[in-house]
């Protein structure tokens, strides 16, 4: 028998164990929209974990869209969260977090570098392309269209890839940005995510519009991170929410 057949067990996280549970009676119905959750102290009691795991737990449901968290207020439920329907709910590829965290690692690097010569080299059409970008990713979000904001945001990555004036790093950028387009896509549709790429594609592009290369290589950065944050949380709970059409919206 092949040796590499199986991997090890690794022990699952109290934190995960405690996003499966709150999710599960979100989606139970116990735990309504735009209801208020239990205080801190009391969840610590009733779901037997530490304070540490339990805000790791409530960033994760933030990140995915589940939780909103008012500062000195309390958490709630989102009045918007709606429970994943049949058929929503997607597989990892790549499947494991290694491999996707590589990726976004890899796509991290290669735009930091896009950006700063983007900064330096930017032609009037290439800005543009960009100033274009967000506002096709304005009206998409206004309209609620998925597959419009997903391609807003392919739109933007793709001008400033072209804006950099390298086209060996316009190829390479191409390679991941196909490796990542269907986690992008799963990312896309959570709560608040596309109201927050937004206003971090704004911000990369006022960097470039000044020419300042290093803003350009901070704000694109900060964008990439924001990206594998969430994609580290939706990870960690095991659940992803597919972009649908309209028709399975419905």
């Amino acid at each position: 028998m092949d040796q590499d057949l199986f991997e090890s067990v690794k022990p699952r996280r109290l934190s995960d164990s405690a996003v499966d549970q709150i999710l599960g009676l979100v989606n139970a119905g116990q735990l309504a929209p735009g209801s208020r959750m239990p205080p801190e102290r009391e969840l610590i009691t009733r779901l037997g974990v530490s304070r540490t795991s339990l805000r790791e737990a409530i960033r994760i449901l933030e990140t995915l869209g589940v939780l909103r968290v008012v500062p000195g207020r309390g958490t709630w439920v989102r009045e918007d969260y709606q429970q994943p329907k049949l058929g929503e709910t997607i597989a990892w590829l790549p499947s494991h977090e290694h491999d996707v965290m590589q990726l976004f690692e890899v796509r991290e690097t290669l735009e930091v570098k896009a950006a700063q010569l983007a900064a330096e080299r930017a032609t009037a059409d290439e800005l543009v392309s960009m100033s274009v970008s967000i506002q096709r990713l304005q009206e998409a979000i206004a309209a609620g269209d998925y597959d419009g904001m997903l391609a807003a945001d392919s739109m933007f990555h793709e001008a400033l890839g072209a804006a950099s004036g390298n086209a060996l790093l316009v190829e390479l950028l191409g390679h991941v940005y196909s490796m990542v387009q269907r986690v992008r896509k799963a990312l896309i549709a959570m709560p608040g995510r596309p109201e927050a790429i937004l206003r971090e594609h704004i911000s990369v592009m006022e960097a470039i519009l000044s020419r300042n290369a290093r803003l350009a290589a901070k704000a694109i950065q900060t964008h990439d991170r924001k990206a594998e944050e969430a994609a580290r949380a939706a990870i960690a709970a095991g659940h992803l929410v597919a972009v649908t059409d309209k028709s399975s919206r419905g």
